[in-house]
Parts: C-alpha cells; sequence; structure tokens
C-alpha cells in the first residue's frame, strides 16, 4: 500500500504563523496612524461647519452663539451642551478656549473660534481654527499634540505648531 503524504508539517505551518506575524507587527503602526490622521481630518472639517454655522448665526444675530444650540450644524454621534459639542472621537469647544485676540477669532465676527479635542489612549491633541503663524506659513488650522505620536499626527498634516490655545 502506498502511502501518500498529503498537508504541511508542523514546522512549516509554525512557520507562517511567524512570517503573517512579522508582517502584522510592521503594518499595524502604519496602519493606526492612517486611521488616526483620517479622524484628524474629519475633525478639521467639522471644525469648518461649525464656524461657517458660527459665521451665517452671526450675520443673522449680529452677535456670537451663546451655545451649540443655537447653531445649525450636526455631528456625528454628538451630544451637546453650553460650550462643548462631543462627538464620537472629539469633544469640540466653542468660544472661551482660544483667547479674543484678533487671529483667534472666526473671520468676520468677534465670535472666538472653534477648538477640537482629542484625548483617547495614544492619542491627545488639539486642533483648533483661525489661526495666525509664527512660522511665516498662512495657514487656517494649527495642532498641538501632548506626545510624540500626537506629535506625528499634526506633523503629518502640516499643521504642527508650538504654540496651543491659552486655557481659561
Amino acid at each position: 500500500m502506498k502511502l501518500s503524504k498529503k498537508g504541511f508539517t508542523l514546522i512549516e505551518l509554525l512557520t507562517v504563523v511567524l512570517i503573517i506575524g512579522i508582517l502584522t507587527s510592521l503594518a499595524l503602526p502604519t496602519y493606526t496612524r492612517s486611521i488616526e490622521r483620517s479622524r484628524a481630518v474629519e475633525a478639521m472639517s467639522t471644525i469648518k461647519a461649525i464656524n461657517d454655522a458660527t459665521y451665517a448665526y452671526y450675520a443673522a444675530h449680529q452677535e456670537c452663539p451663546p451655545s451649540f444650540n443655537k447653531l445649525v450644524v450636526d455631528v456625528a454621534g454628538s451630544g451637546q451642551d453650553t460650550n462643548r459639542l462631543v462627538g464620537r472621537m472629539f469633544v469640540y469647544q466653542l468660544g472661551g478656549n482660544v483667547g479674543t485676540a484678533p487671529e483667534n477669532r472666526i473671520f468676520g465676527t468677534t465670535c472666538a473660534s472653534v477648538t477640537a479635542i482629542r484625548n483617547a489612549g495614544d492619542y491627545q491633541y488639539k486642533i483648533w481654527n483661525p489661526y495666525k503663524s509664527d512660522s511665516g506659513k498662512k495657514r487656517s488650522l494649527a495642532c498641538k499634540g501632548e506626545n510624540e505620536k500626537s506629535t506625528g499626527i499634526c506633523d503629518s498634516l502640516d499643521l504642527l505648531e508650538g504654540n496651543p490655545p491659552v486655557e481659561n
């Protein structure tokens, strides 16, 4: 009777599992950084939407909105209170967090700009708008990371800045 050898040996299976593990460990940091970068881009578009809604409110009432409840803006997964809008990944703060200097106001208004705050695990950073650059570059957004990974996200978006919003 002829024995046929079908299948793989234990050594061959362990080698394949080891190679898959090595490839995964190399790819995972890049993948998580890409995911976090996309979250930051989403926050940037939300900041723009909130600033546009604030501008519309200001144009209609000639005053800054006292709370998010007065704005016509929808943020996915959000619950809102007076000056904070809690989204799925970020907390958005309306005014009071970035100072009253002209460069910290929404263009064309006297309203302080919006700050998006991310505080989850390895990623802790703030994105705010509008913004006057110290580096001579004209940017409409800035980002300040609290640790190396967060600073890397800000840097990858070309928003890295050393001057965070003034806390109250």
